[in-house]
């Protein structure tokens, strides 16, 4: 059994792929601020996440952490913090024996204007948040080898899944329609590859417990329209009188279609998602219910 560190295991992502690690037999060893933690550290002292390092001793690290702000998530400057506090962190995880390392990447690294993405199309982000993302990844991507670790960048698409943040699509449906209140969203003709998060968090055990290396696209490889997501969730609620398909303007930047390959995914990690999107959604409302 290995000892893997975790970090970001207090939110939406991380709260799964704990659940994930522990099912796959691994020890899980949780690191960052919140007390709820295995071992409390703020990331983004460097000496902190040293000293916690010494402490924890894991030979695998899945690295989620990130700043998470619903309002200022694309632009705050803290997205620098976290990019200067990860590639600390991967470092000295490394130099103290670490063997293998999964960041948590994301899709808002490529250019959107391409329609369908596979880990060798261009990036072009359009937000500091994705700068952040793709500049990390490829400074560690390319010192893996310097460092004696074994790197894959998990560039992770769009996840839903209960106890979502504020500022999300589906949590923020879900509220709305608890309350009665209407629905008002864009069109919806957007197409996007969505995923479950328990998908997600076995995605990354699997990725961890493979040899894939570098940028890795974690999807479930398949598009929907997101006029989908929300009708059909507001089926299952019983409120499709609330939707208001429309009523939002759509920005100029939004792209059309946002595909995914996850060739790589598949071949290389043996990754298939459990959930298709009707299940994916009824997943999320019964343990919405739960809690």
């Amino acid at each position: 059994m290995a000892r893997v560190l975790l970090t970001g295991a207090t939110g939406l992502i991380g709260r799964a792929t704990a659940t994930a690690l522990t099912q796959a037999g691994h020890e899980v060893i949780t690191l960052g601020r919140n007390p709820a933690n295995d071992i409390t550290c703020d990331l983004l002292d460097p000496d902190a996440t040293t000293k916690a390092l010494e402490t924890a001793r894991a030979s695998l690290l899945v690295h989620l952490a990130w700043h998470d702000g619903p309002r200022d998530r694309w632009t705050s400057g803290a997205n620098l913090d976290w990019m200067a506090a990860t590639l600390h962190l991967v470092r000295k995880f490394a130099c103290m024996g670490g063997q293998r390392a999964v960041c948590a990447g994301s899709c808002a690294e490529y250019d959107w204007s391409v329609p369908e993405l596979t880990e060798t199309s261009p990036l072009w982000p359009r937000s500091l948040y994705g700068a952040a993302k793709a500049g990390t990844g490829l400074a560690l991507c390319a010192a893996g080898p310097a460092l004696g670790l074994s790197i894959a960048w998990a560039r992770i698409f769009f996840v839903f899944g209960p106890g979502e943040p504020p500022g999300r699509l589906l949590g923020d449906l879900i509220v709305n329609l608890k309350a009665g209140k209407p629905a008002e969203c864009t069109d919806g003709r957007q197409e996007r590859d969505f995923l479950h998060v328990d998908d997600l968090a076995f995605a990354l055990a699997l990725l961890l417990a493979s040899e894939a290396e570098g940028a890795i696209n974690v999807a479930s490889g398949h598009t929907v329209a997101v006029r989908e997501v929300i009708t059909e969730t507001a089926r299952q609620m019983g409120r499709p009188d609330l939707v208001r398909l429309g009523k939002i303007v759509r920005a100029p930047d939004d792209p059309d279609r946002l595909a995914t390959d996850v060739t790589r995914l598949r071949q290389e990690a043996g990754f298939q998602p459990r959930h298709d999107l009707i299940s994916a959604i009824a997943a999320t409302l019964a343990a919405e219910e739960r809690s």
